[in-house]
């Protein structure tokens, strides 16, 4: 994990001030402000370069805001393994309180992203959460603690095809959404190529999950073309990641504890497939 601010000269190549650069909350620990430049490694080059050039052309009237990326001073989106984008203040909205905020800023984006090609470079991501979407999607073995597997294959049994199109997405929205003065804007945007309301089931799944929010929730967005379905896959797909983790001692939780939490959505799933 990086502890470290960016060193001096990746500062002054994207124009910040080194010595006021302070850590900022989640991003893992590794991303850095000025005060008006945020700073983070860039772990794919290739991804985050594709992910600037479509903030860049961003249009103003899109109904959800993004990150403006910033160049170094080489004139690439990244220097040295790092990258950029100008700090936009705000907080951050919750599934807890504001989830139809979240699914409007979602559906605002997905909407305007809808006619991007999918990037090769989707096929060619091996880290955790790629692998734990493609046991969801592609039918590739599941790994990790016993408990976490049999969540998985009890989810796999219950699934049909789904009928909604893929499109580019962003794998991570729920966290993701930022309320600014100058509207919300969507954040730290994981690709991926599958249906828009895959990202929304993604939400919905991890706010019931680990932010208290009633498992009832899982049933209101259920007007979503493929909702349950979606929700099994978005399920699997974070149970799988997390059997990665587990494989490789990076889990924060246990294969029992993880499936303990898991338990009440895999559930309450299974029902509304199943009846």
């Amino acid at each position: 994990m990086q502890v470290l601010p960016a060193p001096d000269d990746v500062a002054a190549a994207f124009g910040a001030n080194a010595p006021h650069l302070r850590r900022l909350p989640g991003g893992q620990g590794r991303t850095w402000t000025d005060g008006r430049f945020v700073l983070k490694p860039a772990d794919n080059l290739v991804e985050h370069t594709w992910v600037c050039d479509v903030f860049a052309a961003w249009p103003d009237d899109v109904g959800v805001r993004v990150p403006e990326p910033v160049r170094s001073a080489t004139g690439s989106w990244v220097y040295a393994g790092w990258a950029a984008h100008r700090f936009m203040p705000g907080r951050s909205a919750r599934m807890t309180w504001e989830p139809d905020l979240i699914r409007s800023a979602g559906e605002a984006f997905h909407v305007h992203i809808a006619g991007l090609e999918k990037p090769a470079f989707l096929d060619l991501r091996t880290d955790a959460w790629s692998t734990g979407d493609r046991v969801a999607w592609e039918g590739r073995l599941a790994s990790g603690g016993e408990p976490t597997r049999d969540q998985i294959e009890r989810l796999r049994a219950a699934l049909e095809p789904v009928s909604s199109p893929s499109q580019v997405i962003h794998g991570d929205l729920g966290g993701n959404v930022l309320l600014t003065e100058g509207g919300p804007a969507v954040i730290d945007w994981p690709p991926y190529y599958r249906p828009a309301g895959f990202a929304l089931a993604v939400a919905a799944a991890d706010a019931v999950r680990w932010e208290d929010v009633p498992v009832s929730f899982l049933d209101a967005w259920a007007e979503v073309a493929d909702w349950h379905q979606l929700l099994a896959r978005a399920l699997i797909y974070r149970l799988a990641t997390t059997g990665v983790q587990q494989l490789q001692g990076s889990a924060s939780l246990s294969s029992a504890d993880h499936a303990a939490v898991s338990e009440p959505a895999v559930s309450h799933v299974l029902r509304r497939l199943t009846s």
